[in-house]
């Protein structure tokens, strides 16, 4: 569970039960950043499947930000791509229904979730980041497949809110897998 610790006067406490009982919610597995007084992190309930959480240090808060997979089954966000531009975090998450996994977004200043590209259409998902994810400047870059070129490079312009594949560098059905051995 969500503990903290304040070094001032070397006092331990449990912030948030978020899955009650004696489970884990295994809360930060994949994804957890700070922005501003909010704790942003990846955690399960138990009902809801891993999903996006959040704590306000401020207030001692703790909510479910977005069931992006709605019901028992994980969205798993952030287990690929996670990035704070701004106000706004990028993550990959899936809903497994309509999109599978791809590139989402949320916005701490209003508290709006949504999809920000649908790479590879249908139920299947282009899994961003799988492979590698760098930001610089503005830009995301990352891994995916959109299920034609396979994993090639791909990109998304948080200034303008555009994605496109940056190159095809296995030109045809062949997959680059752009950051496959880095480490």
């Amino acid at each position: 569970e969500l503990w903290a610790h304040d070094t001032s006067n070397a006092s331990t406490w449990r912030v948030a039960d978020i899955r009650s009982g004696s489970g884990s919610s295994s809360l930060g597995s994949s994804m957890a950043i700070l922005v501003g007084d909010t704790l942003y992190f990846d955690a399960t309930d138990g009902s809801s499947g891993r999903e996006l959480w959040a704590h306000d240090t401020s207030n001692a808060s703790t909510w479910l930000v977005a069931d992006i997979a709605s019901g028992s089954v994980s969205s798993n966000p952030g287990s690929g791509v996670t990035f704070l531009v701004g106000d706004t975090l990028y993550f990959d998450a899936g809903d497994y229904g309509s999109f599978g996994r791809e590139l989402w977004a949320h916005d701490t200043s209003n508290a709006s979730t949504w999809l920000v590209a649908d790479i590879r259409s249908g139920s299947s998902g282009s899994f961003p980041g799988s492979y590698m994810a760098i930001l610089v400047g503005d830009t995301l870059y990352f891994s995916a497949s959109d299920g034609i070129s396979d994993w090639e490079l791909w990109a998304h312009s948080t200034s303008n809110a555009s994605t496109w594949r940056v190159a095809d560098i296995y030109s045809g059905t062949g997959a680059s897998i752009p950051g496959q051995y880095m480490q």
